[in-house]
């Protein structure tokens, strides 16, 4: 018997997966810059996120009535911006459950709200386990709020180290949560 030849040349065969390879590679570094880029237009208006904004302690009203300071000293505080009327906080707010109370003070702002009753229904809807403030124009302003849900990670010695703007996973809140330390 003699040998038959290979069906399929090899250098073909290399060829093409190589080209898929570039393909890929190129599609999924296209769609990272998209993203990025989409993400930093997004965020141009927020606090500096390097350190350098300091945030005053202030006391608001929790949806309870209670007054609390905002942030507490001890740990560093992820500060949550949301609207009872934004779909995308509905769908993230369960997500911060999945940080450590332990680790990182959650706050809950409520911003543009109608009633104190909307933010009790949303709350409730969505079965928020962190204690929620009543937010104002005051703290919208002071903290460059335009839209929801946005983020601060502020640290112990209160200066902002992370912002983000939109729906957040739960790995993307707990990569803040470890990188924002």
């Amino acid at each position: 018997m003699s040998e038959q030849e290979p069906i399929v040349n090899n250098s073909w065969l290399k060829n093409m997966i190589s080209a898929k390879w570039f393909v890929w590679t190129r599609d999924i570094v296209l769609l990272a810059v998209v993203f990025l880029g989409i993400t930093a237009w997004q965020q141009r208006d927020m606090l500096e996120a390097d350190g350098s904004v300091y945030i005053e302690q202030q006391n608001m009203v929790s949806l309870n009535g209670e007054v609390v300071p905002l942030l507490a000293t001890d740990k560093p505080n992820l500060v949550y911006f949301f609207a009872p009327w934004c779909q995308i906080c509905a769908l993230s707010i369960g997500n911060l459950d999945y940080l450590n109370s332990d680790e990182i003070n959650i706050v809950v702002v409520a911003l543009d709200y109608t009633t104190k009753e909307e933010v009790a229904e949303f709350v409730n809807t969505h079965q928020v386990k962190s204690e929620v403030l009543m937010g104002n124009l005051e703290i919208k302003q002071a903290f460059s709020v335009q839209g929801y849900p946005s983020y601060y990670l502020i640290d112990k010695d209160q200066k902002v180290v992370s912002s983000s703007y939109g729906y957040s996973t739960a790995l993307g809140l707990k990569l803040r949560e470890a990188f924002g330390k």
